[in-house]
């Protein structure tokens, strides 16, 4: 028994600190979510919890860019609908101005709805845009990225199918006819199964644009579904790293409670140490 050290004192107030240290990292954890909330409590973890994070964002971002490639192609295969309904529409006419039972006004009439079809057709390539991209005005190659990695990327071609861009060999040697001489069949010197065969050809250009259109856009579609399970398994991998088992923190948290009382009943018991000295040394005195 030491008057000068009351050791046994030193001894659970020391465990008591550590048990409120502990205590303070369990609430600090449990209220955080995670546990690992400074590098010093698991340096290795922690970097790869890192890593995985950014990996994370990333296949997120590239979820947005395919999302947005997506949105992209569909607006253009809807640009291209309207377009080829304008075809159409135009075939007909053209068929019904090859018949001989018309008079020139018939003509006329069906001449000046062509002209405004064209017209129609023109402001659809002009104002069929995704973010202010033109997407049926230019001949251009589009790059939507769909990873974190370099290089991965999917390219698309855009093409310009403006009525004076879109151009046709006839099958009487006529070389690069292009829609817009439909304005004026007559100034122009197109016959009528010369108009027929340009729209068709053009008709063909369309499908094969829109078809690539879908292909591309089924591509992007798989490849969404493949980033999503990507980001799904890395999410799961990094919370086993840096998320907190609540219920296992909470356990601890009890126990360290349970510590932390028993350390104070302790600390009382050691503190009277020093009155059973004085009480010894009374007993000397008084002999």
């Amino acid at each position: 028994m030491r008057l000068m050290h009351n050791l046994a004192a030193l001894n659970i107030y020391r465990n008591y600190s550590r048990t409120i240290e502990t205590q303070g990292a369990s609430i600090e954890k449990i209220s955080s979510g995670y546990k690992i909330n400074k590098a010093k409590e698991d340096a290795n973890a922690l970097a790869k919890s890192e890593k995985m994070r950014m990996q994370i964002r990333g296949l997120n971002m590239a979820q947005r860019n395919v999302q947005d490639g997506v949105s992209m192609l569909q607006t253009l295969e809807g640009g291209i609908d309207n377009l080829t309904s304008i075809l159409i529409r135009m075939k007909e006419l053209t068929t019904k101005y090859a018949s001989g039972t018309n008079t020139e006004s018939d003509k006329t009439i069906m001449q000046n709805e062509m002209d405004q079809l064209i017209k129609g057709y023109d402001d659809i390539c002009s104002n069929t845009a995704f973010n202010e991209k033109k997407l049926l005005k230019e001949d251009k190659t589009i790059e939507i990225a769909i990873g974190t990695e370099k290089g991965e990327v999917i390219k698309f071609d855009f093409y310009n199918a403006s009525s004076d861009n879109v151009k046709v060999n006839l099958e009487n040697g006529r070389q690069n006819v292009t829609l817009s001489s439909l304005k004026d069949m007559d100034k122009n010197s197109i016959e009528p199964g010369e108009a027929i065969e340009i729209i068709d050809k053009s008709m063909s250009f369309l499908i094969k644009s829109r078809t690539k259109c879908g292909a591309v856009e089924n591509k992007l579609e798989s490849t969404m579904t493949r980033l999503e399970s990507i980001g799904d398994k890395i999410t799961g991998a990094e919370s086993k790293i840096r998320d907190v088992d609540i219920a296992e923190e909470s356990l601890s948290f009890v126990r360290d409670n349970l510590l932390v009382a028993s350390s104070n009943a302790m600390m009382v018991q050691a503190n009277k140490f020093p009155q059973d000295v004085l009480k010894i040394l009374e007993n000397v005195r008084s002999r």
